[in-house]
């Protein structure tokens, strides 16, 4: 018999260990790795997962320097977590299986990423008892959590698959918004999302916006930074329901933090929120995207400057 909580096995690599195999390699094939930045990215992405671990190295390894002359950075790193992505594997296969299969366990894992609702955790709770078996679920402190970043990463894209995008194409064409120094024109698609936004829908449209908004902007960024580029979601746990959308596009990086909000809004704790996270992410240039759900609402754009930051925002 099983007897929950009374033995926790915790199977996930630590960084300490994840550093002992990187370093085991580079010595074994004779390359200076910075052990230190490579553990923690892989660890970032990865929590420790032991088969994730193990895949993004063996795609590093046989796919993108597979001659192994060249010591690994953290953009093969992130690379190989892109190859990852796109991939069919066991995890991946039965990933979707149980979502589409489990009409509750997908409405549980829309409402927390997606609508950003907290779920307080509760292993009686049946989706997160599923969710904990299954290995997606973990627990933060007293909430909820995608247990890590690449699974977290599969749902969002399963979950923007699914979204009607043929009415966006004549609006997201990806060769309009690359710049000449192959980066993102992220003001220029943020711009035509409201235009996306303000031709398509209406007021009526409120209680679907609420609840797809935040998807659509992301079925609406897919296909420009396919190919090339990658992006991954931090789910904020707080009553705010925000979501920051982090773009690793070539060697540039770029942060949009989008907020689902009624009426007035506390703008300048929002500036803040954008402007610590950028801080963290290292860059001077951030995006806010608010949907605004005001019956008197304008189509608007601004910008501000905070502690030394500069914030394009975008209401739709």
């Amino acid at each position: 018999m099983e007897h929950r909580g009374e033995i926790d096995i915790d199977m996930s690599f630590n960084e300490y260990e994840i550093r002992t195999m990187l370093s085991d390699y580079s010595n074994e094939n004779m390359l200076n790795f910075d052990i230190e930045v490579l553990s923690k990215e892989i660890y970032k992405f990865t929590n420790g997962y032991p088969f994730l671990v193990s895949r993004i190295c063996q795609i590093i390894d046989e796919n993108i320097l597979k001659n192994k002359d060249k010591a690994w950075d953290e953009f093969h790193i992130q690379k190989a977590m892109k190859i990852l992505l796109e991939e069919n594997n066991t995890l991946f296969d039965d990933l979707i299986k149980n979502m589409e299969n489990n009409d509750k366990l997908y409405e549980y894992m829309y409402n927390l990423l997606i609508l950003n609702i907290a779920s307080v955790f509760n292993i009686d709770n049946l989706e997160i008892n599923l969710g904990v078996m299954f290995g997606y679920l973990s627990k933060n402190d007293s909430n909820t959590i995608v247990s890590n970043k690449i699974i977290r990463e599969r749902i969002y894209n399963y979950l923007v698959s699914k979204t009607d995008s043929k009415v966006m194409s004549s609006y997201n064409f990806k060769d309009n918004f690359i710049t000449e120094d192959h980066g993102l024109d992220m003001e220029k698609i943020l711009l035509r999302f409201q235009q996306f936004m303000k031709e398509n829908y209406s007021l009526r449209d409120t209680k679907f916006l609420e609840r797809h908004g935040v998807l659509l902007f992301l079925s609406f960024i897919k296909p420009i930074i396919n190919g090339v580029g990658f992006d991954y979601k931090e789910v904020q746990i707080s009553e705010e329901r925000r979501l920051d959308i982090v773009i690793q596009y070539n060697n540039n990086k770029y942060v949009i933090e989008t907020k689902i909000g009624h009426g007035d809004i506390a703008h300048q704790k929002e500036l803040k929120q954008l402007e610590n996270y950028l801080d963290i992410e290292g860059l001077d240039n951030g995006y806010l995207l608010i949907f605004n759900f005001n019956k008197n609402k304008k189509y608007i754009s601004e910008r501000y400057s905070i502690e030394g930051k500069e914030v394009f925002e975008v209401r739709v």
